[in-house]
């Protein structure tokens, strides 16, 4: 991987200079066509940059060439739900949640796949969520447990 150039495309998106950072990690991604951390980042970098479609190509890439890796995983499943394509999130998680059972992030986000056609089910993913240490995701999981209470009492 480029290594030096991907942690330097990193810093500048976190800095919140998205058009150096995607410029770094489109170079990263010259430099190593086929690391899924490359790819993962350059999604944020084109999400950031309001390239939504591009961002989802390469996430769907980057899920293809490593489906249990979480956090593209992770980003590809939310913009789906963002797209009302609830289903394909969740075909999405399953291969993460198959090797890491407690990813908190990755129940969150099946939870939310779930909640229209499954709501016990996405209650069982949301309490898994709840144990995790992010205190955004056990805010999101809370909140999202709350509204499926009513429909699928435990």
């Amino acid at each position: 991987m480029g290594t030096d150039v991907y942690r330097d495309g990193m810093a500048r998106l976190a800095a919140g200079d998205v058009g150096e950072g995607r410029r770094l990690l489109e170079e990263a991604l010259l430099i190593s066509p086929g690391d899924v951390e490359v790819m993962h980042g350059l999604a944020r970098a084109l999400d950031l940059a309001g390239e939504r479609g591009r961002a989802v190509e390469l996430l769907e890439h980057a899920n293809a060439r490593a489906p249990a890796e979480p956090e593209p995983a992770c980003d590809l499943a939310m913009l789906l739900l963002e797209r009302g394509e609830d289903a394909r999130a969740a075909q999405v998680l399953e291969p993460v949640l198959a090797a890491r059972p407690d990813h908190p992030r990755s129940n969150l986000h099946l939870a939310m796949a779930l909640a229209k056609t499954d709501p016990e089910r996405a209650r069982g993913h949301a309490a898994k969520a709840l144990r995790g240490g992010d205190a955004e995701v056990q805010e999101q999981a809370a909140a999202l447990d709350r509204a499926l209470a009513s429909v699928a009492p435990r």
